[in-house]
């Protein structure tokens, strides 16, 4: 189950894109250029299943797309990860 947490003070500084990128790439061992990539929401299904094995099934994410369509799926898909473990919409 997850918990959701509503506001952090973790850090101070803000991280420009290429290091929030670089931290992305880091995580998922991916090799996204540019932030826009991430739009697919396919990054966030792997890092969805990263914290809640099985949260999420890789399988149906589709990860090299341009059609706005699958990335629609892969959002529905992530949705119902966060259905399953219990998080809340804030």
């Amino acid at each position: 189950m997850a918990v959701n947490v509503y506001s952090t003070n973790v850090t101070l500084e803000n991280l420009s894109r290429h290091d929030m990128l670089a931290w992305v790439n880091d995580c998922l061992s991916s090799n996204f250029t540019k932030i826009e990539e991430l739009c697919t929401g396919a990054a966030y299904c792997q890092f969805m299943d990263m914290l809640f094995p099985g949260s999420v099934v890789l399988k149906k994410v589709k990860f090299k797309t341009n059609l706005e369509h699958e990335y629609i799926q892969n959002f529905k898909i992530l949705q119902s990860g966060f259905k399953k473990m219990g998080v809340d919409k804030v």
